[in-house]
């Protein structure tokens, strides 16, 4: 007697696999590109006061003696020297770039049973974790003429580790990815599975570079940046040869001589030109002597400038008194 084709029920072969499951621990990791972005509002007198005096941001934002050896008052300060992290009151994230990270998940005897790009992850496939959207925080969310800090500690490693207790089988579609969108990163912010948050026991990270950043927003679309001098466009001289002697002590635009001549920032120390990195005690020496061509400077003097728009003030305010 041939016996009938038993059906085969889904639901009941998965409450199978459950009853069947012995509990274990699943450890899940994130890890990748990503780091520590910050940002905060900041007084407009002091981005003025940072690009009228050429400061450099990065400096002061990772060297907290930095106000002391440039004499800034700490009116001008945008935060505690060395201390960066604190001028967070528009957002701080730490974590994962999702365009950049990978999602691991180990079992209890450290075999990776899934592993998926985060970026290949959409949420929309049979077996895709879900992602949760969390804050939004941008630089022309702010007003015009507001001056915004953005500060980015770029690392690369694992940015979270957890633990994820199982009393059934792994499923990959109960995990939900937090993010938040910070100035066009999405950065993880946490994870939870069946709907648990999941802790994070940390992880280890590498820093790998960083950007400190003062922006003047413009309007909705633009902004102006200040971190150093170099953001700030000068009116240069024409280019003058090298018999001619800069009057000052500085660093100018210079081209090298020579078949293989290229242009860079060297140091006129009064009596010959070096590399700008060069040693005071080494400034005189012949063998670290660059020869030149020719070399141009700044059209005017920036501190004689800053003089004269306050001279202009003066004599307004002196106006307007009369």
């Amino acid at each position: 007697m041939i016996k009938p084709e038993e059906t085969v029920n889904p639901e009941h072969e998965k409450l199978i696999e459950v009853l069947k499951f012995t509990p274990r621990t699943y450890k899940i990791h994130l890890w990748g590109y990503g780091g520590e972005y910050i940002m905060g509002t900041v007084d407009r007198k002091i981005y003025d006061y940072f690009r009228h005096r050429r400061l450099d941001l990065s400096d002061f934002a990772w060297d907290s003696d930095y106000a002391d050896d440039n004499n800034i008052p700490e009116e001008m300060w945008p935060f505690p020297p060395g201390s960066y992290y604190e001028c967070d009151d528009m957002g701080h994230v730490y974590g994962v770039d999702r365009a950049a990270g990978t999602l691991q998940i180990d079992d209890e005897n450290d075999q990776t049973v899934y592993q998926r790009e985060l970026s290949d992850i959409s949420g929309d496939e049979e077996d895709d974790p879900q992602w949760g959207g969390g804050e939004e925080v941008w630089i022309t969310s702010r007003p015009a003429g507001t001056v915004v800090f953005l500060g980015v500690s770029n690392e690369k490693g694992t940015f979270f580790e957890g633990e994820i207790p199982l009393t059934q089988p792994f499923d990959s579609t109960k995990l939900t990815i937090s993010y938040d969108e910070f100035d066009g990163n999405d950065i993880i912010t946490g994870v939870e599975y069946d709907g648990e948050p999941i802790d994070n026991c940390g992880g280890d990270t590498n820093g790998k570079s960083s950007d400190f950043g003062f922006y003047l927003v413009k309007d909705s679309n633009s902004w102006e940046k200040y971190s150093n001098m170099d953001d700030i466009e000068y009116k240069m001289t024409d280019w003058f040869p090298k018999k001619i002697k800069p009057v000052r002590v500085g660093n100018y635009m210079a081209k090298t001589a020579g078949k293989n001549s290229w242009t860079h920032l060297y140091l006129w120390t009064g009596t010959q030109w070096v590399n700008n990195w060069t040693d005071k005690e080494d400034y005189d020496d012949p063998e670290k002597a660059v020869k030149i061509k020719e070399w141009q400077g700044i059209a005017h003097d920036p501190d004689e400038l800053e003089i004269r728009e306050e001279l202009d003030k003066l004599v307004v305010i002196d106006f307007v008194d009369h």
